[in-house]
Parts: structure tokens; C-alpha cells; sequence
């Protein structure tokens, strides 16, 4: 690329009409140089405008002429595998390596579409969600419990340095103090402050902290 100083040198000398000797002398570079600055189009552009660069023609692959089968096999069969999708254009002639063909095919295979999320609702004050989760900080782990009102998914936090019961009473009563009430249920994934025992799989119940069923409920909201 020319630098804008010698582009415009070059144009003022090709205007005085001087020979691209000449220009080559002036400039300290060769005739051939010069020609080349000429040919590339580059005095075409203005001071200003970034460099025009020319467009690679692509590349022909041994894959090309093999494509429109390939994606013809995925739209009936979405999920046939490029091993056999491999085995298949080998068959017709194509003697190239599997890396582009695995590349190709995970550009064209097609995507089937997503589920729709289905959320879960509740009336407002009806149910929040608790659950502890596990931290590491450079000082130590740490424990947020995590308070999550069903209806508006307003999410409370707070760091406690064990995952006990005087934790999650704590946790609990600043989160209702925040919220401003205590909903109607409280959903705890088998919590080991909460369920001291899952006798399920013998017929047996969710056995509760004794505890806990004495924690005292409060306003609901």
C-alpha cells in the first residue's frame, strides 16, 4: 500500500506529465514501482478512504461437488452421521480427508427447533424457593442462601460460613423481613437442614428437622 505522501507526489508528478523514470527518480524507487502503484488502482482512491483490497476467489475443494448430496441426506435424515455420510460420498468418488467434511456438515445439518420454555406460575405471595449454594472466594468458602419468590422471582441473598439451621433461620427471617411477609409455601430441595432423612424408597416419608417444624410461620403475603 502507498503512503498518502507519495501518493499525492504521484499524482502531481503523473499530472506534470514527468515519465515514470522520472517520478522513479524523484521518489527514490524504481520504474517498476512505480508501475506497479499505477496498475494497482491505488492512486484511484482518495486520501482518506481505506484501501481497496481485492476479494480472494475462493478456493475450489475436493468437497464441492459433493455438497448438494450431503444436504440433501441431512434434510431427510437430520442426524446421519458424517462417518456415514463419508462412506456414502466415497462411494460416489469423493477421495478428499473427513475434517472438511465434518466441518461442512455441522454448518448445513439441520437444527431442530426449541422447545418452548414453560414457566411455572403461582399467585403472588403463594410460594418462594430456597436453596443454599456453595461458593469459593479467595478467603474461604461461603454459603448463599438463596430466598426466590415464585411470582415475581425477586431473589434474595445472603453469605453465612456454614449451611446449618441457624443459617437458614436467619436467612429466612431477613428474607421475609425484605419481602415484607411470609408466603403460603416454601419449596426447599431436600435440604439437609430441613429433611433429616428420605425413607421413600422404602414406603417411608421425607422424615423433617424437628426443629424446623417449630420455626414459627408469619404474616403471609
Amino acid at each position: 500500500m502507498i503512503g498518502w505522501e507519495r501518493r499525492m507526489l504521484l499524482r502531481h508528478y503523473l499530472a506534470e506529465g514527468l515519465s515514470k523514470s522520472a517520478i522513479a527518480e524523484q521518489l527514490g524507487i524504481s520504474r517498476k514501482t512505480v508501475t506497479r502503484w499505477i496498475q494497482s488502482g491505488e492512486l484511484d482512491r482518495d486520501v482518506d478512504e481505506p484501501p481497496r483490497y481485492r476479494a480472494r476467489p475462493p478456493v475450489p475443494r475436493k468437497l464441492d461437488p459433493y455438497r448438494g448430496i450431503i444436504e440433501a441426506r441431512l434434510q431427510a435424515y437430520p442426524k446421519l452421521s458424517s462417518i456415514r455420510l463419508l462412506e456414502e460420498i466415497r462411494a460416489a468418488g469423493y477421495d478428499g480427508g473427513y475434517t472438511q467434511l465434518k466441518e461442512f456438515v455441522r454448518t448445513v445439518r439441520p437444527r431442530p427447533p426449541e422447545e418452548p420454555v414453560v414457566r411455572f406460575e403461582t399467585e403472588p405471595g403463594h410460594q418462594a424457593q430456597v436453596d443454599f449454594a456453595d461458593f469459593r472466594f479467595p478467603w474461604g468458602k461461603r454459603y448463599a442462601l438463596l430466598v426466590v419468590l415464585g411470582y415475581s422471582r425477586l431473589l434474595w441473598v445472603r453469605f453465612y460460613r456454614r449451611k446449618d439451621m441457624r443459617s437458614l433461620f436467619d436467612g429466612l427471617e431477613g428474607a421475609f423481613q425484605s419481602f415484607g411477609g411470609v408466603t403460603r409455601e416454601i419449596l426447599f430441595d431436600q435440604m439437609r437442614s430441613v429433611i433429616t432423612a428420605d425413607g421413600r424408597l422404602s414406603g417411608e416419608k421425607l422424615i423433617t428437622n424437628a426443629e424446623f417444624l417449630r420455626w414459627d410461620s408469619r404474616d403471609q403475603i
